[in-house]
């Protein structure tokens, strides 16, 4: 099950740090300021809780973008799409319409093969991969030499070459 990025903080991050590595605010508003003029942000129910805080945060982002001559008329508006009749993985083209959206973004785990009329980028956020743990579980459970494929979910795919290097140094199978 997605784990929210609010549920894996780590000790030394801020919630705001936290909120804007996994949910790609930085990125979001750059793809925002391409021109769209109303944004909507879908989150599934178990990421429902940050979204005031993610729009804050674009909104900030966005705002600090328009110091380096982005006309104040040509910023995105952000909405938040809540109470959709989908589940949480589909894009709620419908809600976006009711209020004219020209992008949506759509937060954590998603059916990728949405199609609609409204250009869709997809944030599946990140969550803090808890690497010792995961070395001493595979060293309890394989031989070093043993083959083993490994696959991260995508909240944890940020910590891939972080995995694989630590394998390599321990296990030469892995």
């Amino acid at each position: 099950r997605f784990q929210p990025p609010s549920q894996s903080l780590q000790d030394h991050r801020s919630v705001q740090e936290v909120l804007l590595d996994s949910l790609d605010i930085a990125g979001t508003a750059e793809h925002a300021l391409r021109g769209f003029r109303r944004v909507a942000l879908q989150f599934p129910d178990e990421l429902l809780h940050l979204a005031s805080a993610t729009l804050r945060e674009l909104q900030t982002v966005v705002q600090s973008r328009r110091l380096l001559s982005i006309a104040e008329d040509a910023l995105p508006s952000f909405f938040i799409l809540a109470d959709t009749s989908f589940d949480g993985y589909q894009v709620d083209f419908i809600a976006a319409q009711h209020i004219d959206a020209d992008l949506i973004v759509h937060y954590g785990p998603a059916d990728l093969e949405a199609e609609g009329p409204i250009e869709t980028r997809f944030v599946f956020c990140s969550a803090c991969f808890p690497l010792a743990q995961f070395l001493e579980a595979y060293a309890s459970t394989f031989s070093p030499t043993e083959r083993v494929l490994v696959v991260l979910g995508l909240p944890w795919q940020h910590a891939a070459q972080s995995v694989m290097d630590a394998l390599a140094a321990s296990h030469s199978g892995a």
